[in-house]
């Protein structure tokens, strides 16, 4: 039967049974167990809420007896009231608890017998001894007992007290069975449970130890069989393991087995399969690498740990000059190496040294190489270990590239971007980067030219020509410039020389040597020009923190202060210049919104006609009230607009308002007059011109008769052609035309008369000194006999004194204009009617 069980009954079976065994036991160990514990309950409710209180209420019955016999002694001595309520409470009192009793225990015959005994014991009592005695206390008052009375209330007292101890005396003993039966209950209930979990320790044990023999051990066994197989004995089967449920995972093992032992012998012979086709392709990748690194342009050297040349490839060969013979096994360190700087390698410097000692590669580094036939060549070099994870020494392979040509054109780039393509000289870039670099505290002073008039040059005998003055230029500023100091052109006519000086006697002096220099002079396609320089000079001197940017703005101050001084000079450089410049900057600016500020208005001086003596004409002069400098003067707002391109803006504004003004007020007035007014050479050159004057007229409805245009003697002379052509598109439109400032150019008679101009006036420079220079006045006298020769009318300008009216007048001259006949002021402020009137009263009084 045992070998029956152990043979066919499943593993699982034998824990089913065993399972059901426990099952079984602890079912009827709790059955038992809650019988028992029912008992015990019902046992001790019935104690807790029967008997107990019962107990209880034999106590207050007793008491209560107690109390009326108490209170009845107390009334028969005192016939006192209160004593007989007292016992009538009493009295009520051992009733309830009477009731209370006869309530819990009306199941036990033997309580309800002892508590029926008390009731009569109670009755008689009352009825042979308290009711007699009470009424004999109200009929008679208090009275003592007789001694027949004595003996018959204490004889019922001790029945009564008889009575009440034997209820209480079944009471405790019905508490004290049922406290026994509850104790009998509760250990019963107990043992039994103690006994099933003793019960199912024993089988639980006997579990443990059969599933130990029946599964443990073959389980063991089993996974000893496996960890065989895992760790590759795979020629040892797996034995026959029991019970059935392992034995079917050790055949599921021993298939296992014989699959992974097939596996392992096709995966032995793929193995073998592979190593021989890699052996193949590895010999065939070896004969290819060694082709492409034969074939690369790039030089390829592979050194040994012991620093010697293992192998060259073709183009190290050709970029290094040299045979793989002379190469291979010679010292990798035996190159001459210098870096960018030109400063020689030392061996622990070498890119191989370096590599092989620490494994780390060096990328890209360019250095120069010198052959053995004393060459140079520039390369770009690479350096890897080939075993960098191994200990140093290392063995390297170092590739290199010959930049020589690339670097060759990166420095022609360099330069091209650094100097000037022209003259050769360092270009801004370079000049700004010097003067970044220069040391901290060093002193230095810049110098900055520009040639006097260079325009005429190019305009008269073209840019090739100008280009070889500039060329001429830099020369003469690299010969003249000796050491370290640096000369830079950095556009147009403008060159820079960096002088490491702070000393301004020194730097003036040099200037002057320079000026002197320039001056000599240049031979250009067969033609002698003399060019003039002026020169701007600013000093950074010790501790100046100016960048190169600032030091050449404040340069360009003073050079602009040097050609408005009149050119072929120097300057230096102060604050207040700057100051006086970013005025001029700052008054620009402003100047591009005055006009539509209203900060712009037009002021009329008078043109008055000699053989008539009234007023003819009036000259429109513009005028501007800034709004933090107040009146801001012609002189100095004029040619900032001329400079600055807005002239053209400007001088069409100053045309539109002062046509509108004069049109409207010459209409209200019903007057002859003529308005002058004046173009800058910016706008005889503006090609709109003719329009806007056209636009302005039309718009004034000003006849265009009355409007009279003047135009500079030098503005003409400028481009005699170009203004003929533009003074014929005026005179077209039906305006005059007049010249201004007459004899500060080079007009000639000639050049009068192809003019379109009906009037030429005379600069106010040669009437200034009528009546105390002679030679003024032979020259009016010449320039009105040359007008009125061509038919044109003469006015002189500036007119500040008597004698200079009559000296005009004596010479012919037709009219005349300035503060002495009246200064400019707003149209309704213009003398129209007579303004010689006060000359010839002061002439009277004389």
């Amino acid at each position: 039967m045992g070998s029956l069980w152990r043979g066919r009954v499943s593993l699982l079976g034998r824990v089913y049974v065993l399972v059901a065994v426990l099952l079984v036991l602890l079912g009827a160990v709790s059955v038992g167990t809650f019988v028992f514990r029912q008992w015990d309950e019902a046992v001790t409710i019935q104690l807790t809420t029967k008997v107990v209180p019962s107990q209880i209420a034999a106590s207050g019955l007793a008491a209560a007896y107690s109390d009326q016999s108490n209170a009845v002694r107390d009334f028969q001595d005192t016939a006192d009231p209160e004593f007989l309520g007292a016992y009538r409470i009493r009295r009520d009192e051992a009733t309830r608890f009477g009731q209370i009793i006869d309530e819990n225990m009306g199941g036990f015959p033997q309580v309800t017998s002892s508590l029926n005994d008390v009731r009569e014991a109670s009755r008689t009592w009352r009825r042979d001894s308290v009711a007699p005695m009470i009424e004999q206390v109200r009929s008679q008052g208090p009275s003592p007992l007789s001694p027949e009375e004595a003996r018959t209330l204490s004889r019922q007292d001790e029945v009564l007290r008889a009575e009440l101890a034997d209820l209480q005396q079944r009471l405790n003993e019905i508490a004290a069975d049922d406290t026994a039966k509850a104790g009998a209950a509760r250990a019963a209930a107990n043992w039994l449970t103690w006994s099933a979990v003793a019960a199912s320790v024993v089988l639980a044990a006997g579990a443990l130890l059969f599933l130990r023999r029946s599964l443990t051990r073959p389980l063991r066994k089993l996974v000893f069989q496996v960890d065989q197989v895992a760790e590759g004995d795979l020629d040892r089967p797996v034995g026959v393991v029991r019970p059935p449920e392992l034995a079917t995972v050790a055949h599921a093992v021993e298939t296992m087995r014989k699959r992974v032992l097939d596996e392992t012998s096709r995966r032995e012979r793929v193995q073998q399969d592979l190593a021989r086709h890699e052996a193949a392709e590895r010999k065939r990748a070896e004969q290819d690498y060694a082709t492409v690194v034969a074939a690369l342009d790039e030089g390829v050297v592979v050194v040994g740990a012991e620093g010697t040349v293992a192998a060259v490839n073709p183009a190290a060969q050709r970029i290094l000059d040299s045979d793989e013979s002379e190469l291979v096994d010679s010292s990798s360190v035996s190159w001459s190496v210098f870096d960018e700087n030109g400063r020689l390698l030392t061996p622990e410097e070498h890119p191989t040294t370096v590599t092989q000692r620490t494994g780390e590669p060096v990328n890209s580094r360019v250095l120069r190489l010198r052959r053995g036939d004393g060459s140079d060549v520039w390369v770009s070099v690479t350096s890897r270990a080939l075993t960098p994870r191994e200990d140093p020494p290392h063995n390297v392979v170092v590739s290199f590239t010959d930049i020589t040509e690339r670097r060759a054109a990166q420095q022609r780039l360099e330069h091209e971007a650094t100097h000037d393509p022209l003259t050769g000289l360092a270009n801004r870039t370079l000049v700004l980067r010097h003067c970044d670099i220069r040391s901290d505290g060093d002193p230095l002073a810049i110098l900055y030219l520009d040639l006097d008039n260079f325009k005429r040059i190019n305009d008269s005998l073209g840019h090739g020509a100008g280009d070889d003055v500039l060329c001429v230029v830099g020369q003469r500023l690299l010969r003249t410039v000796a050491g370290e100091n640096v000369v830079g052109r950095i556009g147009g006519d403008e060159f820079v020389v960096l002088v490491d000086e702070s000393d301004r006697d020194v730097l003036a002096e040099f200037g002057e040597r320079l000026l002197a220099v320039l001056t000599e002079p240049v031979d250009v396609r067969g033609r002698q020009l003399h060019v003039n320089a002026s020169i701007g000079v600013v000093v950074a001197s010790i501790g100046d923190a100016r960048r190169g940017q600032d030091l050449l703005r404040d340069a360009d101050v003073a050079l602009y202060q040097a050609k408005a001084r009149g050119g072929g000079r120097l300057t230096f450089f102060d604050v207040q210049l700057r100051e006086r410049v970013q005025r001029h900057m700052a008054l620009e600016q402003d100047l591009r919104h005055a006009a539509s500020k209203d900060q712009l208005w037009v002021a009329y001086q008078p043109v008055v006609d000699l053989r008539t003596e009234r007023t003819v004409a009036a000259e429109a002069l513009l005028r501007w009230d800034h709004p933090a400098h107040g009146a801001v003067s012609p002189g100095e707002f004029i040619p900032i607009a001329e400079e600055s391109d807005l002239i053209q803006h400007v001088g069409a504004h100053m045309l539109r308002t002062a046509t509108r003004q004069f049109a409207a007020e010459r209409d209200r007035l019903e007057l002859d007059l003529q308005l002058n007014a004046n173009l800058s050479p910016r706008q005889l050159r503006d090609p709109q011109l003719h329009t806007v004057v056209q636009h302005a007229l039309a718009a004034a409805e000003l006849p265009a008769e009355a409007l009279c245009l003047e135009i500079t003697e030098e503005a003409i002379m400028h481009d005699p052609a170009q203004a003929t052509w533009v003074l014929n598109e005026l005179r077209d439109l039906g305006v005059e035309l007049a010249i201004d400032d007459f004899g500060t150019g080079y007009s000639s008679l000639a050049q009068l008369q192809r003019l379109p101009v009906d009037t030429l006036k005379i600069d106010r420079s040669f009437v200034s000194d009528l009546g105390e220079s002679s030679d003024r006045e032979a020259i009016v006298t010449s320039i009105i006999a040359m007008a009125h020769s061509v038919a044109l009318t003469v006015v002189a300008e500036g007119v500040e004194t008597a004698r200079q009216l009559d000296l005009l007048a004596g010479l012919g001259c037709d009219k005349v204009q300035g503060y002495y006949l009246g200064k400019p002021a707003p149209f309704d402020e213009l003398p129209t009617r007579n303004p010689l009137l006060r000359h010839r009263k002061s002439a009277q009084r004389r």
